[in-house]
């Protein structure tokens, strides 16, 4: 197992915890959950966590546009001013600052996301979120600002809209593997969001590891559990766990169980 200074920490203790110290960086994870199970929450706790440490880190909105990010956000209090972000929700045709989020400033906007018409219906502004635009915008991007993590909310937005203006799936999987290895030679680690899915999508097959949220009722309130599913090259907690959505954002249940498992487990041995 590689040494917790040698990960990318979640920002959330007690996941980091299950991941044997959080993520191996440099790397794509897909964060599955359905709607409101805290998908977007952790994935700001992850980029936070890298504003902490010294990182550059980017937000690229397509599910909700930042203003409403931030009005979700403000009860935990949390300050989102040096959390860069790429506002790819449908019709967003510009960066322009957002609260109080930072703008990407650079002269070199790709086109089908800068110009648009005095007028632009839906359809129009739908194809425009597609992976080909975000993964130009990136590449430009990051030419300029050594992003060290990306979350990208979400994708299964983005695959909508892809299909909405009538992209083939062979043309998607070339779409996604390009941008997650372009991420990955750029040495980022990268959140992508996603609804549960019941095939294999590529992100699911192309990224490194899985760390799944489920919502549900007991009675009459609403509990919350995380599992990693997979993660490729790292030993990792395999127990469902239950978390919480509190005052400081996500804390998780049961993590000093684990801990106490592997400390009475015999260590293994390493050849020289």
């Amino acid at each position: 197992m590689a040494p917790s200074d040698l990960r990318a920490s979640t920002g959330v203790a007690g996941l980091d915890v299950m991941l044997g110290g959080g993520l191996p960086p440099g790397r794509p994870y897909l964060l599955c959950g359905v709607a409101g199970s805290g998908k977007t929450l952790l994935g700001l706790q992850f980029l936070l966590e890298g504003v902490r440490v010294g990182e550059k880190v980017l937000l690229v909105a397509v599910d909700e546009p930042p203003p409403e990010i931030l009005d979700n956000v403000r009860p935990f209090g949390w300050d989102l001013s040096k959390i860069h972000t790429l506002d790819a929700t449908p019709g967003v045709q510009v960066f322009r600052r957002m609260g109080n989020l930072q703008e990407i400033k650079s002269m070199h906007d790709v086109k089908s996301m800068q110009e648009v018409g005095d007028k632009p219906n839906k359809a129009q502004a739908s194809e425009d979120v597609t992976l080909q635009s975000i993964y130009l915008k990136l590449r430009r991007q990051l030419d300029v600002i050594p992003f060290k993590r990306v979350l990208i909310d979400s994708m299964t937005s983005v695959r909508h809209y892809a299909l909405r203006a009538g992209n083939d799936l062979q043309i998607e999987r070339v779409e996604i593997q390009s941008l997650l290895r372009f991420l990955s030679e750029k040495g980022v680690t990268t959140l992508l969001t996603a609804q549960p899915y019941a095939d294999l999508t590529p992100e699911a097959i192309l990224c490194r590891g899985e760390i799944d949220l489920e919502r549900g009722w007991a009675g009459h309130r609403t509990e919350r559990w995380i599992s990693v599913r997979r993660m490729r090259g790292s030993p990792h907690d395999t127990q469902r766990r239950a978390f919480h959505i509190g005052g400081e954002g996500l804390s998780v249940e049961g993590t000093q169980e684990f801990v106490k498992g592997r400390s009475s487990q015999a260590p293994g041995t390493h050849p020289d």
